[in-house]
């Protein structure tokens, strides 16, 4: 075997090695966010993020540079955490439920609200844990600043259903933070 033949499987490695070292410095702290999206549990979120790591670089063996590292990135973690999901329901047999079902559930968060914003935001991941994999993959996207476009690309929907469907989710987590401060409101007042 030539020392020629086997220098390209090095450049390729090298190659990957560097990309996966760049998207990771770059998104890893959006990659986590992601995770606690998808998944409550801290060790099992630890668990998600090492998972999306192992399938993020090995994805960079067939990234070709058609979209942007980011778009890639993120098609590769909303997958792989999307395939958690589904892998998670088969084990823990849970339901979830779509926007319409969502608005009408009751709120499942007990005792006094800790301290405002950091409650504000344990709620809102309470709620986008409790929609199906599709609409938490796009109102994680739009958490993490991605528009309409950016997001269809990454998940395989138009720009506007993307955009109907953000509309859609805002509108019932707003009804539910409005409703969860009326609750904290008539505690107060007792």
């Amino acid at each position: 075997m030539d020392v020629e033949q086997i220098q390209p499987v090095k450049d390729a490695n090298d190659s990957r090695d560097s990309q996966f070292e760049e998207a990771a410095a770059i998104y890893g702290a959006a990659l986590e966010r992601l995770a606690r999206a998808y998944e409550a549990d801290p060790d099992a979120r630890r668990d998600l993020v090492q998972e999306i790591l192992i399938a993020l670089w090995r994805s960079f063996e067939g990234f070709d540079g058609r979209c942007s590292l980011r778009t890639w990135v993120y098609r590769v973690a909303h997958n792989t955490a999307a395939s958690h999901v589904t892998r998670q329901m088969r084990i823990r047999q849970r339901v979830f439920v779509g926007l319409e079902e969502l608005a009408e559930l009751p709120d499942t968060t007990e005792g006094e609200a800790a301290a405002g914003q950091r409650d504000e935001i344990a709620l809102l991941y309470e709620l986008i844990e409790q929609l199906r994999p599709l609409d938490r993959q796009v109102m994680v996207a739009y958490l993490e600043g991605m528009d309409a476009a950016s997001t269809a690309e990454i998940i395989g929907l138009s720009a506007r259903n993307v955009a109907t469907k953000i509309h859609r989710i805002k509108q019932v987590l707003s009804r539910r933070f409005q409703a969860r401060r009326f609750q904290e409101g008539e505690r107060d007042e007792r």
